[in-house]
């Protein structure tokens, strides 16, 4: 059975972020800067523990750089990334 897709990432990255960790308005999109947006280390823990128990992929603390922390686009990548293997 195959995993989410990299789209079906993003949308769940992004709906944690903007209903659960981020406290943000209508101009949030999938390609906001999350730094600009609020996320700060404690919200990217609740962010990588929300992340696990959806999708049951723990991303490793050095693969958290600023390149993937940068939208959740760009997050939901990396996540996929793990998901598959690669």
């Amino acid at each position: 059975m195959a995993g989410p897709t990299r789209e079906q990432l993003t949308e769940q990255v992004y709906h944690l972020l903007r209903n659960e960790i981020l406290s943000v308005d209508d101009s949030f999109t999938k390609r906001s800067r999350l730094v600009d947006a609020g996320l700060d280390s404690l919200s990217v823990t609740q962010l990588m523990l929300s992340i696990e128990e959806a999708t049951g992929v723990w991303v490793d603390e050095s693969l958290l750089t600023p390149e993937h922390l940068e939208s959740a686009e760009s997050l939901a990548a990396l996540v996929h990334t793990q998901l598959s293997g690669s």
